[in-house]
């Protein structure tokens, strides 16, 4: 009974240090310019990165994968082919331990800033 109760412990234990190291991950939001795109590919692994430059004048540089939700002005989704540099963004990103990466994207307007 003993050992079941220690190994109960346990998982719980190591399971709160996963939920811990989660809890870590900061999401912030930057709105800009595109000021470069690089299309990765996928089938290799290679994710596309995007590099803006913020409302500070800050370059900023993002990760962006094929869960990254990309949409236009009109909230129609498209792809990370479409972005063209000098595309006024708004872009949610979680900070992690490999950098930036881009949870979601949308063209914006000008007058809607």
């Amino acid at each position: 009974m003993k050992k079941i109760l220690l190994a109960m412990l346990f998982v719980v234990f190591v399971s709160s240090l996963c939920f811990a190291q989660q809890s870590s991950i900061q999401t912030l939001t930057e709105t800009g310019k595109i000021d470069s795109i690089t299309v990765g590919d996928s089938g290799k692994g290679i994710k596309s990165q995007l590099a803006i430059v913020n409302d500070g004048g800050k370059n900023v540089n993002f990760s962006v994968s094929d869960e990254t939700s990309i949409k236009d002005k009109d909230d129609k989704a498209i792809t990370v082919v479409d972005l063209k540099k000098g595309d006024r963004i708004n872009i949610v990103y979680a900070v992690g331990k490999k950098g930036n990466r881009a949870q979601s994207i949308k063209l914006v307007l000008e007058k809607e800033l």
